[in-house]
């Protein structure tokens, strides 16, 4: 199931916080936006920058959820989303229906907490490298105000989800 307005407030703002970010694919599935949670993660060096990735690549086989990665010398780009999952779209009779879409789920919220948590490890450990984006406030705002946009309170909808990150 596809996040909702509590799931935003829980999780989505403390990661934004660490500097991850809304982004969006083109549209996947007729004309519903997929927006994705990335992240730029920097390192020391190239070695360090692979053991990391290595141990990423387990926290994707332990969970079955894989993410988008763009990795270079010191850098890797992480990019999650869920491909196939239920969310709620309005009809044209202004009906909310629910139908299997590529979207964001608490699925890639608990792949994006795993990952951070395993980037502060390597921060702790002096092995990373926090830089903030430029204009970081301005993306943090952008991506919550995406993410309400995209996932949009509905009346008669319980908020809160069942599958808790």
């Amino acid at each position: 199931m596809h996040i909702n307005h509590s799931d935003i407030d829980t999780y989505f703002h403390p990661l934004i916080r660490c500097h991850w970010h809304v982004g969006r694919v083109r549209a996947v599935a007729r004309d519903v936006e997929t927006l994705t949670l990335d992240k730029l993660f920097r390192f020391k060096n190239f070695e360090t920058m692979l053991k990391f990735f290595n141990e990423l690549a387990e926290i994707s086989l332990n969970e079955n959820h894989h993410a988008h990665y763009a990795c270079d010398y010191a850098r890797i780009y992480v990019s999650v989303y869920t491909h196939a999952a239920y969310g709620n779209t309005q009809a044209e009779s202004g009906q909310w229906i629910s139908e299997l879409i590529p979207g964001l789920t608490l699925r890639d919220v608990r792949f994006a907490i795993k990952a951070e948590r395993l980037h502060q490890k390597y921060l702790a450990n002096g092995l990373a490298i926090t830089l903030a984006p430029l204009e970081n406030e301005r993306l943090q705002d952008w991506s919550i105000e995406r993410l309400k946009l995209r996932y949009p309170r509905q009346p008669g909808v319980m908020q809160g989800a069942t599958d808790r990150a």
